[in-house]
């Protein structure tokens, strides 16, 4: 009867010791802080590395937008039986212009694209200028052949980096 009593009462100190710990056992969740959430800002002498498809709020003079450079949307060349994957591909980056206020306008020769060696990519626009306010985005295409690896695509306006868009081109 006292080995019986033994175990009833080990027992009941494990409950006691579950309430003295009531949170045993539940891990807090690491969330980001707000500042992780908000849109990235660019303007004169303060340039911007982002994700491709992630919208830049820029400041120029005289305009606020949201800027951002999607894609590329990437028609890969039929395989030949026997061949291995292509290593390039013709695609289409789309820049997207919002403004908040002001009128932006938007050259297409102020793009530059790089692959991972750091070659150029000769980009060809739909347009060679967009001109975007708050009643009226602007969108502009961008297409060149991209080969498979890390690109990044900058936009450069007045000749001087401001927002660089990077992406992998995958052609597997």
């Amino acid at each position: 009867m006292a080995l019986v009593g033994a175990v009833l009462s080990g027992c009941g100190s494990a409950a006691s010791s579950a309430s003295i710990a009531p949170a045993a056992g539940h891990y807090p969740v690491a969330s980001p802080p707000p500042e992780a959430l908000t849109t990235p800002t660019a303007s004169k002498g303060h340039y911007q590395l982002v994700a491709a498809g992630e919208p830049v709020i820029v400041h120029r003079v005289g305009a606020v937008a949201a800027v951002d450079v999607a894609g590329p949307d990437i028609n890969p060349l039929p395989a030949t039986q026997g061949q291995p994957p292509a290593q390039q591909a013709p695609g289409t980056l789309t820049v997207t212009v919002r403004p908040s206020s002001g009128r932006l306008d938007v050259a297409a020769a102020n793009f530059l694209g790089l692959d991972q060696a750091q070659n150029r990519i000769a980009l060809h626009a739909d347009r060679p200028l967009v001109h975007a306010d708050p009643k009226h985005p602007a969108t502009l295409r961008l297409s060149a052949v991209f080969v498979a690896g890390h690109t990044t695509v900058t936009w450069q306006p007045a000749g001087r980096p401001l927002v660089t868009w990077d992406f992998v081109v995958e052609l597997d």
